[in-house]
């Protein structure tokens, strides 16, 4: 009954053939470019993710440079401080030394005024 269209058949064939293909390669193309998508947004917060890690690292070495640059305006005041301690010692040294060695003629009664300025300056100690 369909004799006719056999010669055609073989084209008939072709072109769901060529049509299955044609649906197959579209589809791949959309989930491929849906890969691609989805791909390219990871991208984007991958480098705003590192964008912020590298600010938050520089603020980190800032605040890590300003720390050791305080550290170290400590440790030079305290250095001076104990220069200037040391200092001190050495000449309340000297003037014991001097107070010492002088003569039994310059010694005398200590002013009450003066008593009570040492007894509350150094605690009542000698």
């Amino acid at each position: 009954m369909l004799t006719f269209l056999k010669p055609y058949l073989f084209y008939v064939k072709l072109g769901i053939a060529a049509l299955v293909v044609s649906a197959a390669s579209y589809a791949a193309y959309k989930y491929h470019s849906n890969a691609i998508a989805v791909l390219e947004i990871k991208l984007s917060v991958s480098e705003a993710e590192k964008t912020a890690a590298e600010k938050l690292a520089n603020e980190n070495a800032q605040q890590a440079l300003k720390a050791d640059a305080d550290r170290r305006a400590a440790i030079n005041a305290l250095e001076t401080a104990q220069e200037a301690l040391t200092q001190s010692a050495m000449r309340s040294r000297v003037a014991s030394d001097v107070i010492e060695r002088a003569p039994a003629a310059d010694d005398a009664p200590v002013s009450p005024l003066l008593e009570a300025l040492r007894s509350s300056r150094f605690g009542g100690k000698p």
